[in-house]
């Protein structure tokens, strides 16, 4: 095993190469900010819960290479959207033959960093990085520290974009332990109305990614967003994920989330209220089974009067994993008339899992409506008994109640085709559980 230490003189001196993207203003900043940082341990309060062991089992410290990868295998893992743009990524490269976006890249509304204009180079240092503090996010400033390319998504001004935007994250098989470094940036003019779609899927069995990623929103006045998250890949993959969104005036964010556990998961979603009637919407549901783990930190940052957030997450855990639900409400002393909700709700299958939630509210306005809640608990027994009452196994009936209870969130999904989707990785999911009636007695 690698020691922290070694692991992170290791990814300096990755960052210390030489940037490709020269025009780029700030990675000087993030590489400072991820040298003077510490790697997360245990005693780190936000990472407690979460040990960065599995980084350190293998040398990760390489970028990932693409030899080949099934298509037909890749195209199994779509959903059936289409009159989607298509921008389909394998270990963090652009794949060109899966991908279908010629549209919105001759509009210039979808580039590549390594292709941007004059014009798109100044938008992108105008945003990239000012949604988030890499002081507090280590892997965020890892990632912009060696940063090789990304995707800018420009939706202009007052304009509603006809086709979802889906961008979808693989990764194969790799023979040695690499990294992918991914980033996605998000800017939407006032007015402009626009759904992403981000799915982070794997194609076979691989053990050797470990994939950090960054997406960056930026809201502009009366700027609309539906944003659409799959996590659903094979559970060997090591997985830090970051969202940093920043509302301004009148902005509307609204996202609807699917998390599988796997060997290491982090999410780390943070909102920025920065512009007043700002409104946020995160509905969510995360899943682990055998030996996974996965931990989901949410920080919402009301900065300004009269905005909105309404946060409901669902969790479902058993057999020996883990998982974590953090979700912080910070109500700032001038943001008067802050409307904020959250709630998370969870069953525990298993007595050997474990289920780690902790809502906070922290306020320090005093004309604010506010709640907060979190519960924890198993299957009904009176439900289970209709339904072996009606000849159904036990087994059977407390899968289609997990099911029911997580489909709940999928059914918001405001898309057909990706509710399909998402039912048909909750059933694999679901059917590789093995024997249900066995997990309470572990």
């Amino acid at each position: 095993m690698i020691s922290p230490n070694d692991w992170k003189q290791q990814a300096q001196a990755q960052t210390g190469q030489e940037h490709s993207l020269h025009w780029l203003l700030q990675p000087a900043i993030a590489q400072a900010a991820f040298r003077a940082a510490e790697l997360p341990t245990r005693k780190t309060e936000r990472w407690k819960y979460t040990p960065v062991t599995a980084l350190l089992q293998q040398d990760f410290l390489q970028p990932a290479a693409v030899d080949s990868i099934d298509e037909a295998r890749a195209r199994d893992c779509f959903a059936d959207l289409p009159n989607a743009s298509r921008i389909v990524l394998v270990n963090g490269q652009l794949n060109r033959a899966l991908s279908d976006f010629s549209d919105l890249e001759n509009q210039g509304v979808i580039t590549l960093f390594s292709s941007a204009s004059p014009e798109q180079r100044e938008l992108i240092n105008m945003h990239l990085g000012t949604a988030l503090n890499p002081d507090k996010h280590p892997f965020a400033a890892l990632n912009y520290s060696n940063l090789q390319d990304g995707l800018l998504l420009h939706a202009p001004a007052l304009q509603k974009l006809a086709q979802p935007v889906y961008v979808v994250y693989l990764g194969s098989a790799l023979a040695t332990p690499a990294w992918a470094q991914t980033r996605l940036l998000v800017v939407a003019e006032p007015g402009a109305e626009l759904q992403l779609i981000e799915q982070f899927d794997s194609v076979g069995e691989q053990n050797n990614l470990f994939h950090n990623h960054v997406t960056e929103i930026v809201l502009q006045p009366n700027a609309r967003l539906q944003h659409i998250r799959l996590q659903v890949e094979q559970e060997a993959l090591r997985h830090i994920n970051g969202l940093h969104v920043k509302l301004t005036r009148d902005s509307h964010y609204e996202q609807h989330g699917i998390a599988f556990g796997s060997q290491l998961k982090r999410n780390d979603i943070n909102v920025n209220f920065a512009g007043e009637n700002a409104a946020c919407v995160l509905n969510g549901v995360f899943l682990s089974k055998h030996r996974q783990h996965i931990d989901n930190h949410l920080n919402l940052e009301h900065a300004t009067p009269l905005c909105t957030s309404n946060t409901a997450f669902k969790g479902f855990v058993t057999d020996e994993s883990r998982a974590i639900f953090n979700g912080r409400i910070h109500i700032h002393p001038q943001a008067q008339k802050t409307e904020a909700h959250l709630n998370n709700r969870n069953l525990l299958l298993s007595k050997k899992a474990e289920l780690d939630t902790k809502p906070e509210l922290e306020i320090y306005a005093d004309d604010v409506k506010c709640s907060h809640g979190a519960s924890i608990g198993q299957l009904d027994e009176k439900s289970l008994f209709y339904f072996q009452s009606r000849g159904i196994d036990k087994a059977s009936a407390e899968a289609m109640l997990c099911l029911g209870f997580v489909n709940e969130k999928v059914e918001q999904i405001p898309s057909e085709p990706m509710q399909l989707l998402a039912q048909h990785k909750l059933g694999q999911f679901f059917n590789d559980v093995e024997k249900l009636k066995t997990l309470w007695s572990l």
